[in-house]
């Protein structure tokens, strides 16, 4: 939703006031952001992040473990653990095992402050 209202914004910049206004407008808000991005390497997905992360810091391979599925199969909740060794790092849920799975790992990534 924020989204849509920023790009609504940006582009009535545009139509109003031209190129150069609405650049104007939108670099000082990006610049950051993207630094951000590539320091923090958000620019992988969490799964992916997370697996480089734990084997260079803790040498080991992410597993996932569905937890639950629950309701109908047209309507379902998926709940996925990410696991180091033994050791629950962090749980996600989502409509899908791979949305889950990437909750799970966003889920992580915070706890141990990668992210």
């Amino acid at each position: 939703m924020q989204a849509s209202a920023f790009e609504a914004v940006l582009g009535a910049i545009y139509l109003d006031q031209g190129l150069e206004v609405a650049r104007q407008f939108l670099l000082p808000r990006l610049d950051p952001l993207a630094h951000t991005i590539i320091t923090k390497r958000l620019f992988k997905d969490n799964k992916s992040l997370f697996q480089e992360l734990a084997q260079a810091h803790e040498g080991i391979t992410p597993s996932y473990r569905l937890v639950s599925q629950e309701g109908p199969s047209h309507n379902r909740e998926f709940t996925v653990e990410v696991m180091l060794g033994d050791r629950v790092a962090g749980r996600g849920q989502g409509r899908n095992k791979q949305t889950a799975e990437q909750e799970a790992a966003r889920g992580a990534l915070v706890s141990r402050g990668w992210i």
